[in-house]
């Protein structure tokens, strides 16, 4: 396409994607002064599952950006994790994780139905002065010009067609299967974990309320957490190579029997929803003008429920850096590609540790199972620990080893416990593995340091 005046536009931040990620950007650098522009294709949402609880640090980043108040009433309230364990570690109730239990302060988060939010703050951004969304466009190409900056090329879905568009700052936030990290030729590695199959029912007996209840079992993880509006989202993980129904069943047979009953019939009274559950490691954040954000950037298993909250931080670290290098863009995005890629790392780690711990069958994450739940247990502070861990509020990956190396401390507490079972030398398998594993981290984590 040939460039003229009449189809060019010139903004300070092209933002490629109107989800949850790129709305929290445009909300952040507008703070900046600068105009920024957002292109969201709006396409049909479909019948599918994607993120929708939101930690503590995430709502707060959402109203210190203006894009969620108290009195919004979306969702409902989440005061931290219920988990029950097949294997019987939490006890014959739920282990319980609320946030802030050492300090008293006992904030929450909120889970909300991920098209509601996401189209509640694609509306609230559009009412801020330096933003501006083009609904029903798209970014159909990426032009390498010179001093290795991108041009984007923008299909209107009006009679103009396409437009050039320049800008001083690109953001992809397209989500995990990025168009615009292919367009600029970032590589990046791809692991399906599972599938995920869902449906929604009433809270009427919802096992543990306030919480988002969290089930354990060989063939995967299942959830279940009210939405707001009197419902709840029930999702069950279906392993590669699993067969379906026998998942679903045994997932089903580890909920009570009147939420067994419930979700058994809205199962069978409509199509479930569905997803994949992905890992994503980009080999880079940024490319010349160009940044990745939020799911773009790089997404992991569910389990730790951070997708939205990392999404939200990440458009804090990115306004941060350009502040604190004056809007220079390649400087900041320099920063923000460092910052960002050991949050994630941590975020990854964390998801992948717990993964393994709660569905792998080796000794080692037997033992390492059993000492997760014996350290919250025993620890109040492990157990807060733990959830700032979760929650992103800690995003150190030396905090994720400390803590790492305090939960396999367990293994000589359980210790009595599997020579009773006679099960001795699967313990000091399990025991050196989880050794090895903690070195592991402690290497990492003064690499991490020295960088």
């Amino acid at each position: 396409m040939q460039e003229t005046t009449a189809n060019r536009e010139r903004v300070d931040v092209l933002i490629a994607g109107g989800s949850i990620a790129g709305v929290a950007a445009a909300a952040a650098l507008a703070q900046l002064g600068l105009r920024v522009l957002i292109v969201e294709p709006s396409p049909d949402q479909g019948r599918r599952l994607a993120g929708e609880l939101v930690h503590p640090p995430g709502i707060d980043g959402l109203r210190e950006l203006g894009l969620l108040a108290e009195h919004d009433g979306l969702g409902q309230k989440v005061q931290g994790f219920a988990v029950f364990s097949q294997g019987g570690e939490a006890g014959p109730q739920p282990m319980v994780l609320p946030y802030g239990e050492v300090d008293g302060k006992r904030p929450v988060g909120l889970a909300i139905e991920h098209t509601t939010l996401k189209e509640r703050l694609l509306e609230r951004v559009k009412t801020f002065n330096a933003v501006d969304v083009w609904q029903g466009a798209r970014v159909t190409a990426m032009n390498s010009v010179e001093g290795g900056s991108y041009v984007a090329t923008v299909d209107t879905g009006s009679a103009e067609s396409e437009l050039r568009v320049h800008a001083r700052l690109i953001l992809g936030a397209d989500g995990p299967m990025s168009q615009m990290r292919k367009m600029i030729g970032i590589q990046y590695e791809t692991q399906r974990y599972s599938g995920m199959m869902g449906t929604e029912v009433s809270d009427a007996h919802l096992p543990y309320h306030g919480y988002g209840n969290i089930f354990l079992n060989q063939v995967g993880v299942s959830y279940a957490y009210a939405i707001g509006g009197g419902r709840v989202r029930v999702m069950f993980e279906i392993l590669k190579g699993a067969d379906q129904k026998g998942s679903i069943a045994a997932h089903l047979a580890a909920f009570p029997d009147e939420f067994r009953r419930e979700v058994q019939e809205a199962m069978m009274a409509s199509k479930p929803l569905a997803a994949a559950n992905y890992c994503i490691i980009p080999e880079t954040t940024v490319k010349g003008n160009v940044a990745l954000i939020g799911d773009a950037r790089g997404c992991c298993h569910p389990l730790t429920a951070s997708g939205i909250t990392a999404a939200v931080k990440d458009a804090f670290v990115l306004r941060d850096a350009l502040r604190k290098h004056n809007l220079d863009v390649t400087a900041a995005l320099r920063e923000y590609a460092q910052v960002c890629d050991q949050l994630q790392l941590t975020r990854r780690t964390l998801a992948e540790e717990l993964r393994e711990a709660f569905l792998a069958e080796t000794p080692q994450a037997k033992l390492l199972k059993q000492c997760i739940f014996s350290y919250w247990k025993t620890s109040p502070q492990g157990r807060a620990e733990s959830m700032n861990l979760l929650s992103t509020l800690n995003s150190s990956i030396i905090a994720l080893a400390v803590q790492y190396a305090m939960v396999a401390l367990q293994a000589f507490r359980l210790l009595p416990q599997w020579i009773k079972s006679n099960a001795l030398m699967d313990w000091v398998r399990g025991v050196i593995g989880l050794l090895f594993k903690s070195l592991s981290f402690q290497y990492v984590a003064i690499t991490q340091r020295v960088k």
